[in-house]
């Protein structure tokens, strides 16, 4: 009977300990051990490149003449080609699926050609400065233990700007990440905006690279 009940208490230990024994992997005689892999799927990044955007608009004004009349001059252009930076965050849902939220602010000087008064083209330039808040959905191409891994983003920004100016743009894009199954990485981005400013189109395009922490 004791050796009985000594039996039944080994085998009630084994089966205590069989799922601590089974998180474990054993090597063959003179192998290494297997380490665990340590998997990222976040990133925050901070953005720096410079954009390239371009604008068309009416510029409206009187013309004085015989009879005073109001008039808009055509095919007016702008072009704005800012330093641009900002952070951005990459949350993982699931999978390639990753929502991605970021500010960029852009630093540049607006310039192009209006209308006087008299209807005379005269150009000009003029520092501004535009905060765009952006939401994309993001899709991974690799696994997060792969190294290099591509990226397609589809989303919209806002655009808030100077006397109070405000815009939205469709935004679509593709990248990648470099270093992407280290904590620290670097990111590569090109975002082709599309949109309007102020009641003007607006159209632009972004080159970045990225700082990145994975978490």
């Amino acid at each position: 009977m004791h050796k009985l009940l000594k039996i039944v208490a080994v085998a009630g230990g084994l089966a205590v300990a069989a799922p601590t024994f089974a998180q474990y992997t054993f090597a063959q005689p003179g192998q290494p051990v297997p380490q665990p892999v340590e998997v990222w799927n976040n990133v925050a990044r901070i953005n720096l490149g410079v954009s390239f955007y371009n604008s068309g608009y009416y510029d409206c004004s009187y013309w004085y003449g015989y009879y005073p009349t109001y008039t808009c001059g055509s095919g007016s252009f702008v072009s704005y080609i800012p330093f641009t930076f900002g952070p951005a965050v990459d949350i993982n849902l699931s999978g390639m699926n990753n929502i991605s939220v970021g500010l960029n602010i852009m630093l540049g000087t607006v310039t192009g050609t209006i209308y006087d008064s008299f209807g005379a083209a005269v150009s000009g330039s003029k520092s501004a400065t535009l905060w765009e808040p952006t939401i994309d959905y993001v899709a991974k191409f690799g696994p997060p233990t792969q190294d290099t891994v591509g990226r397609f983003r589809v989303g919209g920004g806002m655009y808030f700007g100077p006397n109070s100016g405000i815009g939205g743009a469709f935004r679509i894009g593709g990248g990648a990440s470099f270093l992407n199954a280290s904590r620290l990485g670097i990111g590569l981005d090109l975002v082709l905006e599309g949109g309007a400013y102020e009641g003007y189109w607006i159209g632009g395009l972004q080159l970045l690279v990225s700082p990145e922490f994975h978490f």
